[in-house]
């Protein structure tokens, strides 16, 4: 309880936003954050101050279409009309989809177990107009048999320190990717990437790298090598943001749908 007597709940919101309209999702001085908008729009509506603990902090630029963040709240607005009800105070950029109770030890970042990212391709000689915003236009042929060579060497357990820029605070690079899969669905395409966890820009470096690969600028069967020497410079370029979405975050138990684990591993993570 609350000193005037009112029941805190702590809650959790599915969002997606287009990251073109933000600079990143983690609130920032003199900057538009997603983050920001939503705690600054639920007061609006609410009088209410909340602050958001985000599964991601997001690059800027970067997109998402199921970001999970949870908060505590004394209103007493239902859960199943809560997202319509926030929706009227933000701008077209960001939406909450989902909401949900959940308990109070729940935290959407260091319960989660992996995340799904795109990264997407626009190919084709000329330039993607409608999609420019979410995707990374490549006009020369790509040989993409190639790039799905090269991508199976991602797989699995690895220091993935050729994967990372500099600029991270972590001191763990070993990671686990569990999904590499590059779909074409013609003129894109799409890089879909399931992970227990990212280094800094590991997917747009990831996606930089199979582009390379893809170009005739890397050998595919030299990539298990160049994973191995953990040397950021022997790796692709680190690609803009634009062309890369959150898809889902997974949970030991399921929160939104489909966002349960799948590998079973979760009582290994630490």
């Amino acid at each position: 309880m609350t000193h005037n007597g009112k029941k805190k709940v702590h809650i959790a919101i599915s969002c997606e936003y287009l990251g073109v309209d933000f600079h990143g999702y983690q609130r920032q001085e003199n900057a538009h954050t997603v983050q920001a908008e939503l705690e600054d729009s639920w007061f609006d509506l609410t009088g209410e101050r909340i602050i958001l603990n985000g599964c991601s902090r997001t690059d800027a630029g970067v997109s998402a279409r199921r970001h999970i963040s949870s908060f505590c709240t004394e209103i007493g607005i239902p859960v199943i009309r809560l997202p319509q009800a926030w929706n009227t105070k933000l701008s077209t950029g960001v939406a909450v989809r989902k909401a949900r109770i959940m308990p109070a030890a729940f935290n959407p970042r260091f319960d989660a177990l992996g995340k799904e990212y795109t990264y997407s391709f626009y190919l084709g000689r000329s330039r993607p107009v409608i999609e420019r915003f979410q995707s990374h236009h490549v006009p020369q042929e790509l040989n993409i048999e190639s790039m799905r060579e090269a991508a199976s060497a991602f797989l699995g357990n690895h220091d993935f320190s050729a994967l990372m820029d500099q600029g991270s605070p972590t001191k763990r690079p070993c990671r686990g990717l569990y999904s590499l899969i590059l779909e074409e669905t013609d003129p894109f395409l799409y890089l879909h990437v399931i992970g227990d966890g990212f280094l800094y820009h590991m997917v747009r470096i990831l996606a930089g790298t199979l582009l390379y690969v893809g170009l005739g600028k890397l050998a595919a069967k030299d990539i298990p090598r160049l994973l191995l020497l953990a040397d950021r410079r022997l790796m692709g370029p680190t690609l803009p943001p634009n062309g890369l979405t959150l898809e889902r975050v997974f949970y030991k138990e399921e929160l939104f749908g489909s966002d349960l684990w799948p590998y079973g591993n979760w009582q290994e993570k630490s």
